[in-house]
């Protein structure tokens, strides 16, 4: 985009009102996060009808938002719509215990606690709508002011860069935290730990619970499905560089909303 179009589209008042495209078929396919296997039959079923739920109460609060015709209304519909989907994940998850001896022991011998973070070095996929949730809370102070950390983290190379939201080894936005991070439990600190130092853990299995990253395949699906249907770019995306991106460019919240695919792409299996 040139720079007298993006200077217009900062400067015009209103924005479009949001539609549901017609015709549209309902969801077949699952974003299934890199490494995570295939989901059982049963956990397809259910996170085929947790994208569904997910899909309709996240088009419905943008497109009702979006008829006041400001980024406002719809930074605000976005957060509300994505509380509502991480509600739903954590009622799908004490369900999923609830139900299950074998998966309460497995929770029970988690070993993640505060001020572990082994995994806050990794990459981190996102829906747009967790990126843009990050930056309004960024904006209102209700989350810490990460700015500088996330510029400078954008353009870091380093492997075990460490997470720009990570302070004194705790995330500074956990209530906000992606489902990628949100659906991580490992049963081994050393594990974690190797992993982190390099060592190759290729034939020893995985400490990392399966269940709970499928249990979000669902949620990431919906919200991204809901995008789509609403004409807005909502591929998975790297969250140090969408959170720059937003940080760095005042216009670019705005050309997204317009329709505009302004985040770099990330790509995840489908299935």
């Amino acid at each position: 985009m040139g720079e007298a179009k993006r200077r217009r589209v900062s400067d015009e008042g209103g924005l479009r009102r949001l539609r549901v495209r017609a015709g549209l078929p309902a969801i077949s396919k699952l974003l299934i996060p890199a490494g995570s296997g295939v989901p059982s039959p049963e956990f397809a079923a259910q996170a085929i009808a947790a994208a569904e739920t997910t899909r309709r109460l996240t088009r419905e609060s943008l497109v009702t938002a979006s008829a006041l015709g400001t980024l406002d209304a719809l930074s605000d519909a976005i957060d509300a719509a994505g509380a509502q989907t991480i509600a739903g994940f954590e009622a799908a998850m004490s369900g999923a215990l609830a139900e299950a001896s074998a998966r309460r022991a497995e929770m029970a011998a988690v070993e993640c606690r505060r001020g572990c973070a082994f995994c806050c070095h990794l990459a981190v996929e996102a829906t747009p709508i967790e990126v843009i949730r990050l930056h309004a809370a960024m904006r209102r102070g209700a989350i810490p002011d990460r700015r500088q950390a996330i510029l400078a983290a954008a353009t870091e190379s380093t492997r075990a860069a460490p997470c720009p939201l990570l302070v004194e080894n705790a995330c500074s936005a956990y209530a906000l935290r992606p489902f990628t991070c949100r659906s991580l439990f490992s049963r081994s600190v050393k594990r974690c730990e190797d992993g982190f130092n390099g060592i190759d853990l290729r034939g020893a299995g995985t400490a990392t619970l399966g269940w709970p990253q499928f249990l979000t395949i669902g949620y990431v699906t919906g919200e991204v499905a809901a995008l789509h249907d609403l004409g807005l770019p909502g591929h998975l995306v790297e969250l140090k560089a969408a959170l720059a991106l937003l940080l760095r460019d005042e216009t670019a919240l705005r050309r997204w909303y317009e329709g505009n695919d302004i985040f770099p792409r990330r790509i995840a299996a489908a299935s």
